[in-house]
């Protein structure tokens, strides 16, 4: 197994989480994922970031439609605080596996044949400032 995914590589995760970690494995040798909190995975190609996904992600992304009463009181989003569920919410789309799977082929094909946009991918990864 590729140790690039040995930390991503687990049991936990929707059936389709763990399928689209085995096709980015297919589609270059290059890609790396990574564990970040709250659920979430960040991917990369060499140093570039690609995309970011959920483990619990679906076939299909749709778009969130339902309110949330955490953007309207303080006091109940302060006290049943669940970072993922924010982050979605806040994002108002959940991503599923053909969305993902699309946007890492574009992003990886673009890495490869666009040395312009490796570059300014890498670049501009660097100076972000992530929390």
């Amino acid at each position: 197994m590729n140790n690039h995914f040995r930390d991503a590589y687990t049991n936990e995760g929707s059936l389709w989480f763990r399928r689209l970690l085995r096709d980015c494995k297919k589609i270059s040798s290059h890609i790396r994922v990574k564990r970040i909190k709250n659920g979430f995975f960040r991917i990369y190609y060499k140093q570039a970031y690609i995309h970011e996904i959920y483990k619990e992600a679906p076939l299909i992304g749709y778009t969130m439609d339902s309110l949330d009463p955490r953007f309207e009181s303080k006091k109940f989003w302060e006290r049943k605080e669940d970072r993922a569920d924010l982050t979605r919410n806040v994002k108002n789309f959940v991503e599923g596996y053909w969305d993902s799977l699309d946007r890492i082929r574009t992003r990886v094909f673009m890495f490869k044949n666009n040395y312009e946009f490796y570059k300014t991918a890498v670049n501009g990864y660097k100076t972000m400032v992530i929390k």
